[in-house]
């Protein structure tokens, strides 16, 4: 099992996420890490010098060398959803030469596709082949197909998209269009980026007078623009009079190559600030176990609470709220009653 959590017949799993009892010595911030560190000892490939099991000495290359005797028995490699991160993740085990010849880019489309965060390194290629594969499968597959139906349609051209995107232009051009405007919105100063390092929080503003540059929800621009620039787990977007508090997915997974908050349960907030609407208007939390975890007004997301006395109602809570969610605490990542 890679990217998901474990099943009754599962001999090895290979996840970040909380619940899938990966041996702390092999984690990685994404689960395809750990299969390519896993993929690079099976096939008897030197040591990349990276973080995890295949690429350090220690506890991590006993515990990966465990993880590959009761691989022994394994029959398949699977997942139970399909995304980014885990497509790559089955492809590292399929087909480990090829993907190990290609690990920094299939890392950084997994990047790309869990966290929004498209590497330096790899650049626009990553983000490409991120935006084509949802739009590859239903065309492969079908809109609508399962996750089997997808895996099974994708594997056998994916590495056709990996190898030759600019053959795939037709189904990451929109969005890459969008990302684009974005990055180009953030270097004229359309869109601000403010961090608060000591909250792991960053407040996105779009300027007076700016356009919106296409994106989704509360932010005035692609996610994968504001994830790539700043690191904060906490994400707090105005656009407008629309509003966003969210907690990124990297507090949610058990992410290793930085400590990341424990999320805070969103509901009391929501309540807070339902009650200083002048009007009716209902704020929204997800419960603390989304993947997003996100807080906005109900319906178009739109508020008459100015950005300022939101940001300093935000600011106040995430100071004081108690952590209610820790991916790697080994009772459950639940801390405690959930409002």
């Amino acid at each position: 099992m890679v990217d998901g959590a474990p099943r009754r017949r599962s001999v090895v799993t290979l996840s970040h996420w909380p619940q899938a009892a990966t041996p702390k010595a092999v984690a990685r911030d994404l689960s395809v890490e750990m299969a390519l560190d896993y993929a690079r000892m099976a096939v008897g490939w030197p040591s990349s010098g990276g973080g995890g099991g295949g690429g350090r000495g220690g506890d991590g290359a006993v515990a990966m060398r465990a993880l590959l005797e009761r691989g022994e028995a394994a029959l398949a490699v699977t997942n139970d959803h399909f995304d980014e991160d885990g497509l790559m993740s089955v492809l590292s085990l399929v087909d480990p030469e090829w993907a190990l010849e290609r690990e920094h880019l299939l890392v950084g489309i997994a990047s790309c596709g869990d966290f929004g965060v498209v590497p330096e390194e790899v650049g626009d290629l990553a983000a490409r082949v991120a935006f084509a594969i949802e739009p590859l499968a239903d065309e492969e597959a079908g809109p609508g197909a399962g996750t089997s139906d997808r895996y099974l349609a994708v594997l056998p051209v994916i590495r056709s998209l990996i190898d030759r995107p600019a053959s795939y232009e037709a189904l990451w051009h929109e969005e890459i269009t969008v990302y684009e405007a974005g990055r180009r919105a953030l270097e004229r100063g359309d869109v601000t980026l403010d961090e608060e390092p000591e909250l792991d929080l960053t407040v996105v503003r779009r300027a007076a007078g700016a356009s919106s540059a296409g994106a989704a929800g509360g932010l005035p621009v692609h996610a994968a623009v504001v994830h790539s620039t700043s690191p904060s787990s906490r994400i707090l977007a105005f656009d407008g009079s629309r509003c966003e508090l969210y907690l990124r997915y990297e507090s949610w997974v058990r992410y290793c190559s930085r400590r990341v908050p424990l999320r805070p349960d969103l509901a009391p907030l929501a309540a807070e600030l339902t009650s200083l609407e002048p009007g009716p208007l209902t704020w929204e939390a997800h419960g603390v176990g989304a993947i997003v975890c996100r807080l906005r007004p109900l319906g178009e997301g739109e508020t008459e609470l100015s950005p300022e006395v939101v940001t300093k109602r935000v600011r106040a809570y995430l100071r004081r709220a108690p952590g209610a969610w820790d991916p790697w605490r080994d009772a459950g990542p639940y801390i405690g009653p959930i409002g």
